[in-house]
């Protein structure tokens, strides 16, 4: 892992913590408990991360803040039990009110996908001590077990 004052764009993605150390995400995937935060009805890639993480053993909770099924949850603050990471599917306006949750419900760990990342997320996340990560799961997390 190696310290730098920027964010540094990687082919697997960026890591951002409060301390701003850089990686390729591998950590952030060890975690086991997540929620995959998107409009599970309408977009069939949030489908696709909610199934290639459980895949890999990975209990996740659905969470649409459109309050639309097939999600479980409509707010990170409805999920049972303590999440460690949240997978961000979700535009980067709605994006900054999970990230407020996140602050409230002190959940460490942010794995943004394409096109969900902003550069007020980011500043937000350092602002918090967030670890974010930007990347995609579907390409870091081959598919099958591990």
């Amino acid at each position: 892992m190696s310290e730098t004052s920027e964010t540094e764009s990687m082919s697997a993605g960026t890591l951002i913590t409060a301390s701003m150390a850089t990686s390729d995400g591998s950590t952030m995937l060890k975690k086991k408990v997540w929620a995959v935060v998107g409009n599970h009805g309408k977009n069939p890639v949030v489908g696709q991360l909610t199934e290639r993480l459980r895949s890999h053993g990975k209990e996740v909770h659905r969470v649409n803040p459109y309050g639309k099924p097939p999600a479980e949850y409509k707010s990170l603050e409805d999920v049972p039990g303590s999440v460690e990471c949240v997978d961000l599917v979700v535009n980067p306006r709605m994006g900054m009110d999970v990230v407020e949750q996140m602050g409230e419900l002190g959940i460490p760990n942010l794995f943004v996908q394409p096109g969900a990342g902003s550069e007020e997320i980011r500043n937000r996340c350092q602002a918090l001590g967030i670890a974010l990560h930007e990347g995609c799961v579907l390409v870091e997390l081959p598919a099958g077990r591990l």
